[in-house]
């Protein structure tokens, strides 16, 4: 028979699993290796800003921001966070991951099927395009661009292959770590021929080769949660700008973008840095 105090106690441990799980950092199958990544520097970021997309472009941060009601896009100041440029959707509409393509920017929506493309110098809007494919009822979460082709995440552990000019569908990739495929696949970033990839709800980056569609490795983004607000959600927001070589991180409903770096060499290198 349990006694009031070993309900109590058995009460704490579930709660205390709980809250562990809720970020966790790797899946418990993973097999590739796991880098840590060092703090280069810090910036603001809107804590009321729920990040589905984030990308760079001449300088600046362009993102997205889910909920019905409430999403929009705009194109912020990298060193303060100050918004420059906002597109507000209609209420109907969840926004989810963005890309560049061109002088245009294409975003995905959750579950409507719609995505739209704006003109990158002020999200002027221009016109809409379907994202799903004739086989399978898609969901709208993460897009990135690898210089031929649209990769789109759903959640699942498949990525999905979109022609940039009229966005058919042309092929997938199911992603694997070892012999286990790797769920959850949300926001993404194309950098230096691989494929990187936040986990929802997990405080890691996966590494994706989308030749062998296999994790090469895992980033290790759980320390900088001690430098963020105890409301900070979810980790999503990948952003690599090609010209320098740097890479940045951020939340849904953190108050930090970071500049990260990693010692190992996990992806292509650009050609010039600037000093």
């Amino acid at each position: 028979m349990y006694t009031r105090f070993n309900y109590q106690l058995i009460l704490s441990a579930l709660i205390t699993i709980t809250a562990a799980l809720l970020f966790t950092h790797l899946p418990v199958y993973a097999k590739a290796p796991t880098y840590q990544c060092r703090v280069v520097a810090e910036y603001p970021h809107d804590p009321q800003t729920s990040t589905q997309g984030l990308f760079i472009h001449d300088g600046k941060l362009y993102e997205s921001s889910g909920g019905y009601g409430s999403s929009f896009v705009i194109i912020a100041e990298l060193e303060t966070g100050r918004a420059v440029s906002k597109f507000k959707y209609d209420n109907r509409y969840f926004a989810e991951g963005i890309a560049r393509y061109k002088d245009k920017l294409f975003i995905l929506t959750w579950h409507s099927g719609t995505g739209f493309i704006h003109g990158l110098e002020a999200l002027d809007y221009q016109t809409s395009f379907a994202y799903r494919s004739n086989k399978v009822a898609t969901e709208g979460w993460g897009l990135t661009y690898d210089g031929n082709r649209f990769i789109l995440s759903s959640g699942a552990a498949r990525l999905d292959i979109h022609n940039p000019e009229d966005f058919a569908h042309t092929g997938e990739i199911v992603v694997y770590d070892g012999s286990e495929t790797v769920r959850r696949l949300n926001e993404l970033e194309y950098v230096g021929g691989k494929i990187l990839a936040n986990i929802w709800k997990a405080d890691v980056i996966a590494v994706i080769d989308p030749d062998s569609a296999q994790v090469t490795g895992w980033i290790d983004i759980a320390p900088l949660r001690e430098k963020l607000s105890e409301e900070s959600g979810v980790a999503n927001g990948i952003a690599y700008e090609e010209e320098t070589g740097r890479l940045f991180v951020t939340g849904k409903h953190w108050d930090k973008l970071f500049e990260i770096e990693i010692d190992t060499v996990l992806w292509r290198q650009p050609m010039m840095r600037k000093e």
